[in-house]
């Protein structure tokens, strides 16, 4: 059986003081902790992120954090060996409940838009890419259904052009056209961020209404670090998309953006870069990998979003 579960709550529970010590106090995380102490990072706080096998109790068989494929299959066949020829028991104590305090999905904005996103770098060249340069990335975009209605204008006529509110411009800029086709990546703040979210109406119909977007970006960041993570230096983006709105039901019935962006090691725009791009489209509300939340949805700072009671994601980036 495989299983993922987000790092941070997973090693921490909902207080991170008990996680700076050991871990937290969410059943579950729990028995993933006293699983994992035996594990290749031993026991104590800090990270614990890897390959784990255990029994359905709990028990510890193998662990690894590895990237090499050799390696990870060794300890699967180890992990497979100590299954086969001991008596294992039951590893830990089963929690009285099973329900954690808290899951981001919980906030899953049910009838708002949902966006798939998919990062990768790009060729700067004819030449294909370096092997290493070929990863990409997913995550998700969350509008609540009072968000999702900032992108439609009040009066649409075909032709008209107009402006989308900052709101829109800076959940796309600041949470998720970021440098994550490697990984993971820090956030950009309000003030790091410039740009335009423009609309123009395509076409109008008694139950339809089909708009053209486009825009630009430029991300600029001198700090350090956030939960340790920095966001790229500098960024530059030019974007584009279309979506077609159905206006009964107060839905997108298709949604497409395409951004391209260079990444810049300084605020110097003459050294060394890159190219970036990302692509949203709908998320499919019956697949429950499409309904996992965005990676930075604690930064989003709306009242629909409810936060967790770790201390870690109650503390608002602030503008520095």
């Amino acid at each position: 059986m495989l299983a993922t579960d987000e790092v941070w709550r997973l090693q921490g529970g909902n207080d991170f003081n008990q996680y700076q010590k050991s871990g937290g106090s969410d059943p579950e995380c729990i028995c993933f902790q006293k699983m994992a102490s035996q594990g290749h990072y031993g026991a104590g706080g800090g990270t614990k992120q890897g390959i784990y096998l255990c029994t359905p109790g709990g028990k510890f068989l193998a662990s690894i954090n590895s990237l090499s494929g050799n390696a990870v299959a060794a300890v699967l066949e180890r992990g497979l060996s100590k299954w086969t020829t001991e008596q294992l028991g039951i590893g830990t104590t089963p929690a009285a409940t099973s329900t954690p305090s808290h899951r981001w999905e919980w906030s899953y904005p049910e009838h708002g838009l949902v966006l798939k996103q998919t990062t990768r770098y790009l060729s700067d060249s004819p030449r294909p890419l370096a092997e290493r340069d070929k990863r990409f990335n997913f995550d998700f975009v969350w509008f609540d259904p009072s968000e999702v209605m900032m992108f439609i204008p009040s009066q649409p006529v075909i032709g008209m052009e107009f402006q989308l509110p900052k709101t829109l411009f800076e959940r796309f800029a600041c949470y998720h056209l970021i440098e994550t086709a490697h990984g993971e990546s820090g956030i950009y703040h309000s003030n790091e961020v410039t740009g335009t979210f423009q609309g123009k109406v395509i076409d109008v119909k008694p139950g339809s209404l089909k708009i053209q977007v486009s825009g630009n970006c430029h991300s600029l960041s001198n700090r350090k670090e956030y939960r340790g993570l920095s966001p790229a230096k500098q960024i530059k983006i030019e974007f584009h998309g279309s979506f077609l709105f159905d206006r009964l039901d107060k839905e997108f019935d298709q949604f497409e953006l395409i951004a391209k962006g260079r990444i810049f090691n300084s605020a110097d725009e003459n050294t060394s870069s890159r190219s970036i791009g990302w692509y949203f489209k709908l998320a499919d509300p019956d697949k429950p990998a499409e309904r996992l939340s965005p990676t930075h949805v604690h930064a989003y700072g709306t009242e629909w979003v409810k936060q967790a009671p770790l201390p870690l994601y109650n503390l608002k980036p602030k503008n520095p």
